[in-house]
């Protein structure tokens, strides 16, 4: 019996999680960490970043069960990540020299006052910005495919999601 072409997607990026999942998890706390020198002009560029190696478990955590749900499905999976994902998010505050702007349209921006940088995710140095870091440096077809990389990025967003719920 094949898989549909979602059911594909999802095991095509469970399956590269897998396959590299000690560099994933230490590029992704590359999000808590601190920027790379010198900066580049590409935002989404930063090959010189230091993760926060205090992370490193947590991501793990995080993206096993972002690699269950891929496999089996949200609903399979949401009982487990919320019991160990749930109020692991963090606090909102900002990284050094980082502030919060909001451009015409009302939406919020992120302006890192030393080094001219921009986000549009708020840099916390948190578990979500791990997270959030990862899902903004999915490469297509570098890392995977299209329908693929959709797919994680939905499933990071919903982890993310559970890291803002309070613990049960």
């Amino acid at each position: 019996k094949s898989l549909d072409a979602r059911e594909a997607a999802c095991h095509e990026a469970a399956f590269q999680l897998v396959s590299n999942a000690e560099s994933i998890v230490y590029f992704a706390c590359r999000g808590a960490g601190e920027p790379g020198r010198p900066s580049f002009h590409a935002e989404m560029a930063d090959p010189y970043a230091e993760p926060n190696e205090d992370f490193i478990r947590a991501v793990d955590v995080c993206l096993r069960h972002v690699t269950v749900a891929l496999v089996n499905g949200i609903d399979t999976a949401a009982s487990n990540a919320q019991h160990d994902l749930a109020g692991m998010g963090g606090s909102n505050e900002l990284r050094p020299n980082w502030y919060e702007y909001k451009d015409d349209d009302g939406r919020a921006y992120y302006w890192d006052d030393e080094s001219g940088a921009i986000a549009w995710t708020p840099p916390s140095q948190q578990l979500d910005t791990c997270l959030m870091y990862l899902r903004d440096r999915v490469g297509v077809p570098r890392d995977m495919g299209q329908a693929a990389a959709m797919e994680l990025r939905s499933h990071l967003n919903w982890a993310i999601d559970l890291l803002g719920l309070p613990e049960t």
